[in-house]
């Protein structure tokens, strides 16, 4: 009862903080729920300002009141269970909800149960064309993005994606078709999200009954589609309503990375002058991950087809040793060796064989610990490019907002850029959505039938996005940014690596804000702007620098600490060490060259190793009996 007392006071505050026209407004019944908390981390993480309003039944007494309550916004967000009790304590009921709903351009309702007062919410407010909630019986169906609605779907147009989880999603039953609707999204053949003009206010209407928390912790195997349907009906939303206001990336990339193989005509499965031919007919990018042990051992023909530098075909590095687990030990001094080492080995390359490299890692088999990052921090590599987001050191450390950055810097501030196998177009498609580059990975066993699965993947690629512009890890990542825009003017931009490079792509002056993670407690920082000495500022977790540039000028950025992060390096490995290395290298190379590609030995080794894995199974079952 006291907060119920309370509560309009503490609406009235909030009302006088508000602008004539805000972003968004999340209204809520009497406080915030866990929903209403959900649907606000998500507008404030896309960088729209958004605000709480809570009502209550002390201050409505009917729907005349509402426009008083609730200021005009750009965006209302709002739960089908809060709008229900507004309709049960107005004297108009459902039908008062229309004076809600018009003071907003745009109005997202989610939360939608299959009950007959949430049917009655929906049948009013879209005058008869949808009649009421129900569950999905399909449990085999997938989600169908729309094909027609680009401007709102974006690069998930026209895909289908996703396994419906029936235990969470419901559809719509369509009524009067007369009533004009469009369904954007589908689960299996039902509507799931859908939009209805009500007058000067589109309304959308999500038959999820929950949003995704930003927060929660991502389980290691766990793909962000996994959230499709609580996250990305209200980030369409939000994006189609907000436009360039909120972080956007009006310079996707995208690269093709192989990894291991060395410079040799053939190696494995792969030709590289076939690649090579493949790479210009399609007009995509490739990069090897380079393995720095080889350093000594590449052809002078197939380096010449890299030494241009053309940002077509490029080198990036691909552990030091590539021995198991090499980054994935929490002894930062050997970590940081293994970095610098790579870094010289690679360098003895460029100077051996004239083909430049990016200083940027992929971690061997995808395993490394926040201490290896920390040592490519300090050992002054770009950033690195991972296929297993989550530390393999510290399982399930990270969250959802985590996975949906352009790169995940909860790691000593050091970029970590995501790469996939090319096995689903949808999840890129997500990444690109995001604003990520499509960065996606393969071995040599890709090319076992040829290179018309490239072709067909790049070409797939490249129609999610006709902006696509294929180039180095370098470029991509150096360049990698999100942008929004203010109302006076100003260009926010969010980037993540300590070399920057940025151009005022428009015809007129323009001012930018420019924001890079800078935790309150980290070193300080020199910062230059063109090789000149730059000022900065803190605030909440960010440095952030001002700039102007006139039409066409460029800035490069440079972030460096003031506090020594090198701790010497020997270069130096023992015999031991190295003969190991060598030997696993040149099995590997065996296996790659003779038994993959040869099918009577790849027959048998495949054998041996389900042979071998049947019986660490059986002997893991008799040890847990005999316990």
């Amino acid at each position: 009862m006291t907060q119920q007392q309370n509560s309009p006071a503490s609406t009235q505050l909030r009302l006088e903080s508000f602008s004539s026209d805000s972003d968004v407004v999340v209204l809520c019944w009497n406080a915030p729920a866990d929903s209403d908390r959900n649907a606000h981390k998500i507008a404030v993480f896309l960088g729209a300002e958004a605000t709480f309003v809570c009502l209550n039944t002390a201050a409505l007494g009917d729907a005349s009141a509402l426009p008083k309550l609730v200021p005009r916004c750009t965006c209302l967000i709002v739960d089908a269970t809060t709008l229900v009790k507004v309709a049960d304590w107005t004297q108009s009921g459902v039908s008062g909800l229309h004076s809600l709903t018009s003071l907003a351009k745009h109005v997202f309702i989610y939360g939608f149960q299959p009950t007959d007062r949430h049917g009655a919410v929906l049948q009013a407010l879209t005058s008869g064309g949808f009649l009421g909630i129900q569950p999905l019986s399909n449990t085999s169906a997938r989600f169908q993005v729309a094909d027609g609605h680009r401007e709102l779907c974006g690069q998930l147009s026209g895909l289908s994606l996703g396994a419906v989880d029936a235990t969470r999603e419901n559809c719509f039953v369509e009524g009067n078709e007369e009533e004009r609707h469009d369904v954007i999204i589908r689960a299996g053949d039902k509507p799931f999200f859908v939009r209805s003009d009500n007058g000067g206010a589109q309304l959308f209407f999500m038959a999820c009954g929950e949003l995704a928390d930003l927060d929660d912790k991502v389980p290691p195997e766990a793909g962000v589609l996994s959230w499709f349907s609580r996250l990305v009906p209200l980030m369409m939303f939000l994006r189609r309503a907000l436009g360039n206001r909120l972080w956007h990336n009006d310079n996707p990339r995208a690269c093709f990375i192989i990894d291991d193989p060395l410079l040799k005509n053939r190696y494995g499965f792969l030709d590289y002058r076939r690649l090579t031919e493949v790479m210009h007919q399609h007009k995509f990018s490739m990069c090897i991950a380079f393995i720095p042990w080889n350093h000594r051992r590449s052809s002078k023909e197939v380096a010449e087809l890299f030494s241009s530098g053309h940002p077509m075909s490029s080198l990036c590095i691909h552990g030091c040793d590539h021995t198991h687990r090499e980054f994935a030990t929490s002894e930062f001094q050997s970590l940081h060796e293994k970095a610098q080492l790579a870094l010289a080995r690679m360098r003895t390359h460029q100077r051996l064989s004239g083909v430049p490299f990016d200083d940027i890692m992929v971690f061997p088999q995808g395993l490394y610990s926040p201490e290896a990052v920390a040592a490519l921090r300090a050992s002054g590599y770009l950033a690195a490019v991972i296929t297993d987001l989550c530390p393999s050191t510290m399982p399930g450390s990270l969250a959802l907002r985590d996975l949906l950055e352009v790169a995940i810097t909860r790691f000593a501030d050091f970029p970590l850029f995501g790469r996939r196998y090319p096995r689903e177009v949808a999840e890129f498609a997500l990444d690109l959505f995001m604003g990520k580059p499509a960065l996606a990975v393969e071995h040599h066993g890709y090319f076992r039938d040829g290179y018309n699965t490239l072709g067909t993947f790049v070409a797939h690629l490249n129609a999610l996005e006709e902006r696509l512009e294929w180039t180095n890890l370098a470029t991509i990542c150096s360049r990698a940014c999100l942008t929004r825009t203010t109302e006076d003017g100003d260009v926010y931009v969010r980037f993540y690596t300590s070399r920057f490079w940025l151009k005022n792509e428009e015809t007129l002056t323009r001012g930018y804000i420019l924001l890079h993670r800078q935790p309150p407690d980290g070193p300080s920082l020199s910062v230059t702007i063109n090789g000149h000495g730059q000022d900065y500022e803190r605030e909440d977790g960010y440095f952030k620098i001002r700039l102007s540039l006139d039409a066409g000028q460029i800035a490069e950025i440079r972030v460096s600490s003031r506090r020594p992060d090198s701790t010497g390096f020997s270069g130096q490995q023992t015999p031991i060490h190295d003969a190991r290395v060598r030997v696993r290298r040149m099995l590997c190379e065996f296996r790659d060259n003779y038994v993959d590609t040869n099918r009577i030995l790849n027959s048998i080794v495949s054998r041996a190793r389900d042979f071998r894995s049947r019986r660490k199974t059986l002997r893991s079952a008799t040890g847990e009996q005999h316990e």
